[in-house]
């Protein structure tokens, strides 16, 4: 794991529990500090709404097929 600086440190403080935006210099790739327990929320209902587009396109797939047959 991935220790954070003191500059990272202050900006969580300062933005109060929400996500801090920071950004790589090398790629100018954009990242978001979160608390773990925030970003397993986050994970858990990205999980469930994947399930549910899965679920979606079968039932989808399913009835074409029936109006077919």
């Amino acid at each position: 794991m991935t220790t954070m600086t003191s500059e990272q440190h202050q900006a969580v403080e300062q933005a109060g529990g929400e996500p801090v935006p920071i950004v790589d210099p090398q790629t100018r790739t954009e990242y978001y500090l979160v608390r773990a327990d925030l970003f397993r929320v986050m994970s858990e209902l990205l999980e469930e709404e994947r399930e549910r587009q899965v679920i979606a396109r079968k039932a989808r797939r399913n009835a074409e097929v029936q109006a077919l047959g």
